[in-house]
């Protein structure tokens, strides 16, 4: 005989009545075995509830961070009964010096210094004198009596409002005092000629460069809404209504397109090419349409430092592939399925670079639920990072003096010394976890997906150009986040190409140390001088990493 209690709601009674109860040991060992059962579902079901809202809760208001402790590969001591592969400890190199305390350099580096910071070349600096006045001159004797011995020198910092300005430009016209019998197109055979005056850049507008630049800085950089952009005109006496400021954007962006092919072609002559995606709501009164598009960022390498941001309505692989047509070389992102066919249409031009921050969260992030395996993953991964701030800090100083090809082959020589017998070591590691995780349990998805995409991860060791994640790019989306949460959403297909434009410039004037109004105030005053016959020579001049002002 087999009794069966299922549990119905969280109402439902436990413990029936117990007349019903049978009296053979037998069957009510039965029961207490269903029950505990019934009970390990609950709590598995609960524990994991738990975990979903610990990481909404922690993606909303927690820290980003996924810092692993040094002192956490302590924990997992390969002399212990298990069986399953010891964590690495990270080999030092052969001139490394033995490991210290790194505590007090941690703080050391966080902590700003004291002390006032140096005058800024491009601060304006106004020297005020503060003298006697005439009555305390006097009252010393006169001025003849006194003798200037010394002056105290100190410094202080202020505050201007910026200044909105009304140009008004006078266009000087001139005529011949003895008239040509007809006049031509050509200056000297014109009886009347007017003094040309600079194109602005929207013809016929009443923005400057300075105004348009300012609008667009305040928006994609600042994050500031055009909605508050009106009342920060207005305390200047001239509130420019939103859709006024809205069409500034629009019609710069379209005086910025061609910077913008010639920008992306210099993307695609990369070696290296880092890409990620991220979401923007689209909301178009016009059409009454709502939905998600996504931002594309093309991150190129070292010898062709700018950020192409790409648009599309939709998810698709068709946006990557139709901006990656005829890209060679690799080609760094997350494991998305959209990458998939792009590689595999490329007949081997386009390489797979996995990213290790990827795989490193998936571990993070089931830390709570299954704390000895997921720790274990953890040291794995500090260990192969641990390498990569070491690499850095001798780009920085020892090899600082060498080109970036000599860089790159110490960078790779480094790898395949210390870091692949890391990677083979966790990757017997995973092997061995795999079988003995249920395909439920929190610690399998975050195995099979690095196992899954093992030959990606491992890649970045064989070329010193490319980088252990994908950082680089998620922190130019940043920019883009940051703001979504101000402005919300783009009114059109249109809009958000637009913004695609402005973050493609911005981003590639903070990645090369421009500042953005400076730039974008310049490029609006040269672009309407070239003209639509601008040649690609004279473009390629005016993006950021080959900008000089005029």
């Amino acid at each position: 005989m087999k009794v069966t209690i299922k549990v119905m709601s969280t109402d439902a009674t436990l413990l029936p009545d117990p007349e019903a109860l049978p009296d053979d040991p037998a069957l009510l060992k039965q029961l207490i075995c269903q029950l505990l059962d019934e009970l390990g579902k609950q709590r598995q079901r609960s524990a994991q509830l738990e975990h979903r809202l610990d990481l909404l809760l922690r993606r909303v208001y927690g820290r980003t961070s996924e810092k692993l402790d040094p002192r956490q590969a302590t924990l997992f001591d390969a002399t212990g009964t298990t069986d399953e592969p010891a964590p690495p400890t990270p080999p030092p190199a052969a001139d490394e010096p033995p490991p210290s305390d790194t505590s007090s350099d941690r703080t050391k580096r966080r902590t700003p210094g004291h002390g006032r910071r140096p005058k800024a070349d491009t601060t304006k600096l106004v020297e005020v004198v503060h003298d006697l006045t005439e009555a305390e001159k006097v009252a010393l004797g006169g001025a003849d009596q006194l003798v200037l011995i010394g002056k105290v020198v100190t410094h202080h910092y202020d505050f201007e409002p910026s200044s909105l300005l009304l140009i008004c430009s006078t266009q000087m016209s001139y005529a011949r005092k003895e008239q040509l019998p007809e006049s031509g197109e050509l200056p000297t055979e014109k009886n009347v000629i007017t003094a040309p005056k600079p194109p602005l850049p929207i013809p016929g507008g009443i923005a400057g460069p300075g105004l348009l630049a300012q609008t667009i800085v305040n928006k994609y950089f600042f994050h500031l809404p055009l909605a508050r952009q009106e009342p920060f005109y207005g305390q200047h006496g001239m509130p420019f209504s939103r859709k006024t400021m809205c069409d500034w954007c629009l019609a710069s962006a379209d005086l910025f397109a061609p910077l913008i092919e010639i920008a992306a072609d210099e993307v695609r002559a990369s070696r290296v090419v880092g890409t990620d995606d991220t979401t923007v709501k689209i909301r178009d009164a016009r059409q009454k349409e709502q939905y998600t598009g996504r931002f594309w960022p093309y991150r190129g390498d070292a010898d062709h430092p700018l950020t192409v941001f790409d648009y599309t309505a939709d998810h698709s692989r068709d946006g990557p592939a139709r901006f990656l047509q005829g890209y060679q070389g690799f080609l760094q992102a997350d494991a998305a399925n959209l990458y998939d066919q792009i590689f595999l249409k490329s007949d081997g031009r386009i390489i797979e670079v996995g990213c290790w921050a990827h795989a490193r969260r998936k571990f993070h992030e089931v830390r709570d639920l299954a704390p000895l395996h997921a720790q274990a993953a953890l040291v794995h991964v500090h260990g192969l990072y641990a390498i990569e701030r070491e690499l850095r800090k001798r780009c920085a100083g020892d090899w600082s003096e060498l080109d970036l090809e000599k860089q790159y082959l110490l960078i790779a020589a480094e790898r395949q010394a210390r870091s692949r017998p890391l990677l083979e070591q966790f990757c017997h590691w995973l092997e061995a976890m795999s079988p003995k995780l249920i395909p439920s349990h929190p610690v399998r998805g975050a195995v099979d997906y690095a196992l899954n995409h093992w030959q990606a991860l491992c890649r970045y060791t064989e070329d010193g150009r490319l980088s252990i994640d994908n950082n680089a790019v998620e922190g130019e989306i940043r920019r883009l986040a940051l703001g979504r949460k101000n402005w919300l959403f783009c009114g059109s297909d249109r809009g958000a190409r637009a913004a695609a434009t402005h973050f493609s410039l911005i981003t590639s004037c903070v990645r090369n140390g421009i500042a953005p109004f400076t730039y974008l105030r310049d490029l609006l005053r040269r672009l309407p001088l070239l003209g639509p016959g601008a040649s690609r020579v004279e473009l390629r001049l005016l993006l950021p990493d080959r900008w000089h002002p005029a």
